[in-house]
């Protein structure tokens, strides 16, 4: 595996118009992967995202109540990706709303498979992320994604190991203070106890977690979009981004 593709990149190449070419181009001439951990990502954060359109659409009878519940009720980062797959479903079946319904559980199982494509299935797992195991499950008309929670209570990773062997990579960013002050509380509770790493601050660090399994690569690379959060930290460590 030359390089790995962070969260931001398999979002990119299955739903940015401007970007897949490039991204596929990249794909072709060089061998990639990835980690359980950004499939873990990417299921909390399309996959979910994608089951609750399937359970709104469900509830609706139009693309205009579509629009109008995610509009009114879905906010933050989820409320683009949620406009992500619902282009993304009218592209594939135009204005059949009926089909779209019928086709929204195979929609959903569609989209792990296209995490897949063109790179490595051998995924890196040096944190042994229980999301990525998580799977789509349908009760009646509605569907879920089972076993997508992570809290500190909960004991079924290897994340707090993780952080116990590679710590040292980062914790020189905390004095550093060119990552958010939300990293840098997760960094400095993760330093203080490795058992601290799970929950939340496993989320608050994703970037930390991604760019330390870049340097399992060939070329010690990450492939991202996201630029901005990535830097301090790859610059830190040695990484480089594509």
């Amino acid at each position: 595996m030359e390089a790995l593709l962070d969260t931001t990149i398999q979002i990119d190449r299955i739903f940015k118009r401007e970007k897949k070419e490039i991204i596929k181009k990249y794909l072709s001439e060089h061998k990639c992967g990835s980690s359980t951990y950004v499939l873990g990502e990417f299921k909390n954060n399309i996959i979910k995202d994608c089951v609750a359109l399937c359970n709104i659409m469900q509830m609706e009878d139009s693309f205009s109540g579509v629009r109008k519940n995610i509009n009114e009720k879905v906010f933050n980062r989820s409320f683009q990706r949620m406009y992500y797959i619902f282009d993304d479903l009218c592209d594939l079946y135009g204005e059949q709303y009926e089909l779209i319904k019928e086709e929204l559980l195979t929609y959903s199982k569609r989209l792990e498979r296209r995490f897949y494509f063109g790179i490595s299935p051998e995924l890196l797992s040096k944190t042994g992320c229980h999301r990525a195991e998580a799977v789509i499950v349908q009760e009646g008309n509605a569907i879920k994604l089972q076993g997508i929670g992570c809290t500190k209570k909960d004991d079924f990773c290897n994340i707090c190991d993780f952080w116990k062997e590679n710590i040292k990579i980062v914790d020189g960013l905390i004095c550093k203070k060119v990552t958010s002050l939300k990293v840098e509380k997760a960094l400095s509770a993760v330093k203080e106890n490795y058992k601290k790493a799970k929950g939340n601050t496993c989320k608050s660090l994703g970037d930390c977690i991604i760019a330390v399994e870049a340097l399992n690569t060939e070329k010690k690379a990450v492939y991202t979009s996201n630029l901005k959060d990535f830097k301090p930290i790859c610059d830190y460590i040695g990484v480089d981004m594509i």
